[in-house]
């Protein structure tokens, strides 16, 4: 069923679905008011060409619905340029959120420190130390990288 397109006499735009048999017929807007038929140009749809071999399994892509396909069947989705910046942004939001959670536990182990233990690693801080954070997973020994300087 054709598309034909309408301007009200207030000039408020709608469209509606009509058999050819009705293309003369009146219509009015959903605000009661009279319309006139407007002539636009048609909407075309261009397909894209799709030709390629699967990276997945070498089989031959020539159309959407193979395309479709052979993503469902290795399990994929479209490739969608923001989805790198999205997964980057997520990756530091998680940085973000494991950091605060490191802050949050050292905090909480120094104040559960007796005050003579508190004090005297304050004045190491103080006096120079330097700290590096040391993630350890249950289980899994530690892995300690060293430089050495010349």
């Amino acid at each position: 069923m054709p598309t034909y397109s309408y301007e009200c006499e207030k000039g408020h735009l709608f469209d509606r679905y009509l058999p050819l048999a009705e293309y003369d017929a009146p219509q009015h807007c959903s605000c009661g008011a009279g319309s006139r038929q407007l002539i636009l140009a048609p909407q075309i749809m261009v397909r894209k060409d799709i030709h390629y071999d699967s990276p997945i399994d070498g089989r031959p892509i020539t159309s959407e619905r193979a395309r479709a396909d052979d993503l469902a069947r290795s399990n994929c989705i479209p490739y969608d340029p923001g989805m790198k910046q999205d997964a980057a942004c997520r990756r530091a939001e998680a940085d973000a959120a494991l950091e605060r959670r490191i802050d949050d536990t050292v905090e909480a182990e120094i104040e559960k420190m007796p005050s003579e233990k508190r004090e005297r690693l304050q004045r190491e801080l103080d006096g120079g130390m330097e700290v590096e954070p040391l993630r350890l997973t249950p289980g899994v020994k530690p892995l300690r990288v060293t430089t050495g300087h010349a």
